[in-house]
């Protein structure tokens, strides 16, 4: 556990690059614009495990508190029990000098080898770079009908407000509990 975390923490220190505000994006679009969030990525693939604190949630950049830490991993745990949706949230300082929809999406398949048990539904990958102001989530195929990028650009807006006044924790947590909700209508 303790040799994945200095990992993690030397890879986000070899990446390390300037940053600027907030950017809201819509979830398929990195900074350059354009690009689905299920297109093959051609960045190499991330040596590190994306998930070495809990089995939802890893928070490398030390943006959460625990009592947003403790019932992020509580919500999303028990939402993996009721609707067999594999979904993770992980912060990082930065991405380096890669996108944020590339790092995720790296991050995403490492994710679906290391876990494979859970994902009867599919997936959701929530990628939150503290020091680059970015975001990026990654969603299955078979979730994109309920979940269209109009969709979760609507619901990230109260997570987008927050981190402009540097509650990621609060953030995270609001735009997790609305796609949950949404996932859990029924037609």
């Amino acid at each position: 556990m303790r040799s994945r975390a200095a990992i993690v923490t030397l890879l986000i220190a070899a990446l390390v690059a300037a940053a600027c505000g907030w950017r809201n994006k819509t979830p398929a679009q990195n900074v350059s614009g354009g690009g689905n969030t299920q297109q093959a990525s051609t960045a190499s693939t991330v040596a590190a495990n994306p998930s070495p604190q809990s089995d939802c949630v890893t928070d490398s950049a030390n943006a959460l508190d625990q009592p947003s830490k403790s019932h992020l991993e509580s919500t999303l745990a028990a939402f993996k029990r009721r609707e067999k949706i594999d979904f993770a949230v992980v912060t990082v300082g930065t991405t380096g000098n890669r996108s944020a929809r590339d790092y995720s999406l790296d991050l995403a398949r490492e994710r679906k080898t290391n876990v494979p048990d859970g994902r009867d539904n599919g997936g959701v990958f929530l990628l939150v770079a503290v020091d680059d102001h970015q975001w990026h989530i990654q969603v299955s195929t078979n979730l994109e009908e309920k979940l269209t990028n109009e969709i979760l650009t609507i619901l990230s807006r109260p997570m987008v407000d927050s981190f402009k006044q540097k509650r990621y924790g609060e953030g995270i947590n609001k735009y997790v509990d609305a796609i949950i909700a949404k996932l859990e209508e029924r037609n």
